[in-house]
């Protein structure tokens, strides 16, 4: 998959999604390599709704990835990326999704009431119908 990946010079929206969906299968160096590549290439998301939702569901997972390794400074890198770019209402999920993610982190950081904050953004996700996917954290949760 990397041979693959590094072989094409521009990435499109086939190389963010292999690469978004099977992220967790890369090692530190990997990750941090291509999710800067992402990083670098602003312009090229900030154009068309769905490169945009592709990307941001892809440093979503570049997170998530971080915060499962407990890479904390990876993690934070990303979520200050997202926040900087922000997340319009448009993508909706994604948002809550970057603050549950934000919640997890201060979970990791041992802070007060951060599991709360992440049962809250899950409940949230539930109450406007995404069932399955609060259903999943909530799971996730439980394993904290």
């Amino acid at each position: 998959m990397m041979n693959y990946l590094e072989s094409i010079s521009e990435w499109g929206r086939y190389e963010l999604w292999i690469f978004g969906n099977c992220l967790r299968h890369f090692d530190d160096n990997a990750l941090e390599y291509y999710g800067m590549q992402i990083l670098g290439k602003g312009n090229y998301y900030h154009s068309i709704h769905l490169k945009q939702q592709i990307v941001i569901r892809t440093f979503l997972n570049l997170i998530d990835t971080w915060l499962r390794r407990e890479n904390l400074m990876q993690a934070f890198k990303y979520i200050n990326h997202l926040n900087e770019i922000g997340i319009s209402i448009n993508f909706f999920y994604e948002k809550i999704i970057l603050k549950y993610h934000e919640a997890h982190y201060k979970v990791l950081q041992k802070q007060n009431g951060a599991i709360e904050e992440m049962k809250k953004h899950a409940q949230t996700l539930g109450d406007y119908g995404y069932s399955v996917e609060a259903k999943a954290l909530f799971e996730e949760i439980e394993k904290l």
